[in-house]
């Protein structure tokens, strides 16, 4: 099994100094990284600092998209509503993919909406359409479980959007539980709703990096325990790099497990390659969805 560590850069101001810290934890070990960062980061300000982090280490970011405005492209009936045009869903993805190509000189050939979803964009054909347009070859959207979009995320291995009518996009998708939601990283308690898993939540918020490398190893025993190709954890820098943990100790004890374990340390992109190059690796598609079908009445989840 292969180890992924995913970034979501989208906080002007926040990100880039903890980015920084991430930068230095990786570089330790030799070990890449994906970030998924907003256009609107790329474009502004901080543009040029992240671009010289990125080109002082171009062999250790693998860098994609995470839409323009760090917007929710997904419905997530009735949590999200309104529901997104196909036009604002074009926009966002096609705006979001030029800024990392333009801004940072970085092909781009992934994708990570706002949030994600359960069964990432099976029966989003406005999503999966502008994929296609953009020049994207792969998605990373299933981030949280099929049971209401909850936490933790499913141990789902990647799949093809084929059953969708799109052979050519594969699904990335991340585990276990993302830092944000395990912890109280200054704007509040955090919720998400907790429902039985194949491995344990935390009992409560932890409040140390020992406390939430813990919570993050379980997401690595049982990815190993399922037998997953990659293990993805979806993390934040600016929730990462925190006053508890301002040297991101959670993040070297965990590249030093993986490492102890024998896992190489990947990117998204790197598993797209080799989910190409050895279909077998490839899982089925989960089922769409039924708040994605049409017809469904939302008042059933209240009757």
């Amino acid at each position: 099994m292969r180890v992924v560590f995913t970034y979501d850069t989208e906080e002007a101001g926040l990100c880039i100094p903890a980015l920084r810290v991430i930068t230095r934890a990786h570089r330790r070990f030799d070990a890449p990284m994906t970030l998924f960062v907003v256009g609107e980061l790329a474009d502004g300000q901080e543009g040029p600092a992240l671009k010289r982090i990125l080109d002082e280490t171009p062999d250790l970011h693998d860098v994609n998209s995470h839409t323009y405005r760090h917007s929710r492209l997904i419905c997530k009936n009735p949590w999200s509503l309104p529901v997104p045009t196909p036009e604002f869903i074009f926009e966002e993805t096609a705006r979001g993919v030029a800024s990392i190509r333009d801004r940072l000189d970085r092909p781009c050939r992934g994708f990570r909406p706002r949030s994600g979803a359960g069964c990432g964009f099976r029966g989003c054909p406005e999503n999966l359409s502008a994929l296609r347009a953009a020049g994207c070859e792969w998605s990373s959207a299933y981030l949280k479980s099929a049971f209401e979009d909850s936490l933790p995320g499913d141990l789902h291995g990647p799949f093809s959007y084929a059953d969708d009518g799109y052979d050519d996009l594969l699904e990335l998708p991340g585990h276990g539980w993302q830092d944000a939601l395990v912890k109280d990283y200054g704007r509040g308690r955090q919720y998400a709703v907790r429902w039985p898993s194949p491995f344990a939540y935390p009992p409560r918020l932890v409040e140390t990096p020992q406390e939430e490398f813990g919570v993050h190893r379980r997401t690595l025993d049982a990815a190993e325990e399922a037998g997953l190709p990659f293990c993805c954890f979806v993390f934040h820098p600016w929730t990462m790099i925190r006053r508890q943990d301002p040297e991101g100790d959670c993040i070297d004890l965990l590249l030093r497990v993986a490492r102890d374990r024998g896992h190489e340390v990947s990117t998204l992109d790197a598993e797209a390659r080799r989910c190409r190059e050895q279909p077998a690796l490839l899982w089925p598609a989960p089922p769409i969805p039924p708040q994605r079908t049409q017809g469904y009445d939302v008042a059933r989840r209240f009757a």
